[in-house]
């Protein structure tokens, strides 16, 4: 089961049939599984996770949920694949965060060491940027986390933004009708979800 703020990154991604998805970040597998759903099973979503023992975890889910589009890959979502390059029509990068977002389900996320939190948006600059060679010229990157500091959010995307003039902020809309410029903070007492960040940024088509 997902959170709704989780089940959200698929759908502010837009994500249609036919596509080619990577996941850059997927286990468990939750937004690979809507992601395919949404698309009706029909395209590619590659699953990349660092630890190739929680992918053995995806394809028993996919297998579970009956779901053909899926396959995994195992890797470092820092380091480039050049067989990647400019292939994705969509690329989510849910990142590592401190998860203080979720800090009501998790009570021991409070006590991560403050060192965490000083090298966490080093981690997820270095995600973003190698993600972003993976996006199709047209395509779209989403960026998501489970934490509700800036740090690890709208400093992350703003100053990927500054880096990667090929990219821009585009506006969603959530189902309950707010409308987001490109990026959006959940919160918990508000919105009735998990604390959440989501960013959808699209890539410029060559000239």
């Amino acid at each position: 089961m997902q959170d709704p703020a989780a089940r959200l990154v698929t759908l502010i991604a837009g994500v249609q049939p036919g596509q080619k998805v990577l996941d850059l970040c997927a286990a468990p597998g939750g937004k690979s599984f809507s992601a395919a759903f949404a698309m009706e099973d029909k395209g590619e979503i590659v699953s990349c996770d660092l630890h190739e023992n929680k992918l053995k975890r995806i394809q028993e889910g996919a297998a579970r949920l009956d779901l053909t589009s899926i396959t995994t890959s195992a890797g470092d979502g820092r380091v480039f694949r050049p067989e990647w390059a400019e292939r994705f029509d969509t690329v989510l990068v849910d990142a590592p965060c401190s998860g203080l977002g979720i800090i009501r389900k998790k009570p021991d996320v409070r006590y991560k060491k403050a060192d965490d939190l000083f090298t966490l948006p080093v981690i997820q600059t270095a995600l973003l940027d190698n993600a972003a060679r993976y996006v199709a010229p047209g395509g779209v990157l989403v960026y998501s986390t489970c934490t509700i500091l800036p740090e690890e959010n709208e400093q992350v995307t703003d100053d990927f933004l500054k880096a990667h003039d090929e990219f821009t902020y585009e506006a969603f809309s959530l189902p309950n009708g707010v409308s987001a410029p490109g990026h959006l903070t959940l919160w918990p007492q508000r919105d009735n979800t998990d604390g959440f960040y989501l960013s959808r940024m699209r890539r410029k088509t060559h000239d």
